[in-house]
């Protein structure tokens, strides 16, 4: 008897766009019929023959663009910040969010232009950051953070810091204000150029590109 392969491999993102990942792979006729309180990592649809892997949002892309993955679900900002080689299939209109500079609410500065020369910026976000500052011909110090950003300001580690809000209720818990911002994000599909040539990705899934 000939084994069953399975034909496509999806990387799902944990975190903020994992329920609506589902829900549109769901749309789409695909149901990993997982249990959202048990810890696998790799889910099959022996249905239609596609596998589902669990990763960080960071890593969406490392596991398309190097063929582990055929499509996978990512932020725009993600997407934008790590240039990585793959094919933007569709805005997929959720997980809608944006990126944006921020200060102190306290604080004078009502645009960027407001802040000093050579100012600090605290973000995880330092290919974006930069855009930003070269495109606004500013000058500005940006320190690197992996973890709550919203902390540079309140100790003094920076005068302003780019990261995502969604509902601004984080930076308003922090006292900070949105004076700029800098991209407006939603969930993007996408696919490794390999398998999207030869795996035929657009005749298996033809919604995916409607």
């Amino acid at each position: 008897m000939k084994k069953n392969k399975t034909e496509l491999t999806i990387a799902i993102p944990k975190g903020f766009l994992h329920e609506g990942s589902y829900k549109y792979l769901s749309h789409l006729g695909i149901n990993f019929n997982t249990d959202s309180s048990n810890r696998e990592l790799v889910y099959l649809d022996k249905k239609n023959n596609v596998k589902g892997i669990l990763v960080r949002p960071n890593d969406v892309t490392v596991y398309v663009e190097h063929g582990s993955a055929d499509l996978g679900i990512v932020g725009l900002d993600l997407l934008k910040e790590q240039t990585p080689d793959v094919i933007k299939l569709k805005d997929l209109k959720f997980g809608k969010c944006k990126l944006v500079l921020a200060v102190k609410k306290d604080s004078s500065y009502k645009s960027a232009k407001d802040l000093p020369a050579n100012f600090k910026i605290a973000t995880k976000f330092t290919k974006l950051a930069n855009d930003f500052i070269h495109k606004n011909g500013l000058s500005a110090e940006i320190i690197k953070l992996y973890g709550s950003v919203e902390l540079g300001p309140i100790v003094r580690l920076s005068d302003a810091i780019i990261d995502l809000v969604a509902t601004g209720k984080t930076l308003a818990a922090n006292n900070l204000i949105p004076i700029e911002t800098i991209l407006e994000s939603s969930a993007i599909l996408i696919a490794n150029p390999v398998s999207y040539k030869f795996k035929g990705i657009y005749s298996k899934f033809s919604k995916i590109s409607e």
